[in-house]
């Protein structure tokens, strides 16, 4: 998961990664970034303009793996959401009784919960809320799940996965929810 993560932040910049096999043993890894253009150590700091949210609302995040829940939740923090993270679903279930969240990113995967699952208590306890979940799996969904996920017209990524996937997926759910609500 660490590759990965830095690969994500490599892209983000215009990098690359590249990883071959070493002659002694083990692997060699190379990380490639874009040289800044004419930039020389007495030249005047830019001006920064104000950084522009792309995520405006408030999204509930479950995920078990630590630090993915970590990067997950600092990658859409950074863009402007608010996100409350747990690593099980029961003390997100307990919150969601009693506070509100535009979006839901949820592991589809987790002890004693699959996306179906998970799925069908939302139906029953918040309808709202189903149009807005993205499920997150380690690896591609079974095709049972896929076909029931798109039935129900549920967003899922695999990982690893970008951060301009998970960042702009999570803007679609925002909008979603909040022409809901509009509308």
């Amino acid at each position: 998961m660490g590759l990965s993560i830095c690969y994500g932040i490599v892209k983000e910049h215009g990098g690359d990664i590249v990883a071959r096999n070493s002659k002694s043993g083990g692997a060699i890894l190379e990380i490639r970034l874009p040289a800044a253009a004419g930039a020389s150590p007495e030249a005047a700091a830019p001006i920064i303009p104000p950084r522009q949210m792309v995520l405006e609302g408030r999204i509930l995040l479950v995920e078990e793996e630590e630090a993915v829940l970590e990067f997950e939740r600092d990658v859409l923090n950074g863009a402007g959401a608010q996100v409350v993270a747990f690593t099980r679903f029961e003390p997100a279930q307990q919150l969601l009784a009693r506070e509100n969240f535009d979006a839901l990113l949820l592991n589809g995967r987790m002890r004693g919960w699959t996306a179906k699952e998970i799925f069908t208590w939302l139906e029953q306890n918040h309808p709202e809320l189903r149009k807005h979940v993205l499920f997150t799996f380690s690896s591609l969904a079974e095709p049972e799940i896929r076909a029931f996920l798109r039935e129900q017209s549920s967003s899922y990524l695999v990982k690893p996965f970008e951060v301009a996937e998970l960042i702009s997926s999570a803007r679609r759910l925002l909008r979603k929810a909040h022409a809901a609500v509009a509308g």
